[in-house]
């Protein structure tokens, strides 16, 4: 054997090292899925359209995990399992509309409100005049239809005090017995009550004014800071560049005319 002499010998031993090197690299593992659930059925938040799964909270879901570079696995169930199904670590996020109340805080984490909502009265386009603030609708005490364990059910029930209140399971049932003059008015979430009105404008029109004030936000396990911590990052930069208010705008199309409404003159 011809022995080149030690640059070889020391170029040999590079060429080992660099492979031995090689098979010990590792491909970092992917990020692992960022699992939202959100409601069935629920526009504007979360509803099938044309086959497929759209809303405010599908957007939002979908952004949020681009921000954190983590693929998103997202599935739609009854509002009654979403916070279960969060408690038992099947999920990560619950994005629901959910307004943050003390008994909710029990049960999970909140991220910092992306939207400062309430309720809003919902009538008819032909009784808007009668109505010049959500507090007179409930004054009048007429029929107020409500969505069955809300809060809109909740502040109704004290504040009417004359017959009982209608009680409808769903939002889109109780809009339609507005439609069909069965009840006066319904009393619900904002965001909820501006995406029936903007998607009937001739026969439906909202009272710009809120009820109450309920700030709402995104649920995770309780513990889970980490997590909670980079999400408020994200929707601290959404408010700056603009993000949160594009998708708002999407969905929600009279909330500038409300948030103008509300600072007043």
């Amino acid at each position: 054997m011809v022995d080149r002499g030690p640059m070889a010998r020391i170029g040999l031993v590079l060429v080992a090292a660099v492979a031995v090197a090689c098979g010990q690299t590792r491909v970092p593992p992917a990020a692992p899925p960022l699992r939202v659930v959100v409601p069935v059925e629920a526009p504007p938040y979360a509803f099938a359209e044309a086959g497929r799964l759209v809303g405010l909270e599908v957007d939002f879901a979908g952004e949020m995990a681009a921000a954190l570079g983590r693929p998103l696995d997202l599935r739609a169930l009854e509002f009654g399992d979403l916070f279960s199904t969060l408690a038992a670590g099947r999920a990560d996020m619950v994005m629901a509309g959910l307004t943050i109340t003390p008994a909710r805080e029990v049960q999970m984490a909140f991220s910092d409100p992306y939207l400062r909502s309430g309720l809003m009265a919902l009538v008819r386009r032909e009784d808007a005049g009668i109505y010049p603030t959500p507090q007179s609708v409930v004054r009048r005490g007429q029929a107020i239809g409500v969505v069955q364990g809300t809060t809109g059910e909740r502040v109704v029930n004290e504040r009417v005090q004359s017959s009982a209140v209608p009680v409808y399971p769903t939002a889109p049932a109780a809009v339609g017995e507005l439609r069909t003059r069965r009840i006066d008015a319904v009393v619900h979430d904002a965001p909820v009550v501006i995406w029936f009105a903007s998607r009937d404008e001739a026969n439906l029109a909202p009272i710009l004014r809120l009820l109450n004030d309920e700030p709402l936000g995104w649920g995770m396990r309780r513990g889970d800071d980490a997590l909670r911590e980079r999400v408020n990052a994200v929707l601290a930069r959404w408010r700056s560049d603009g993000t949160r208010d594009r998708i708002l705008a999407r969905w929600l199309p009279y909330w500038q005319r409300l948030e103008a409404a509300e600072r007043g003159p």
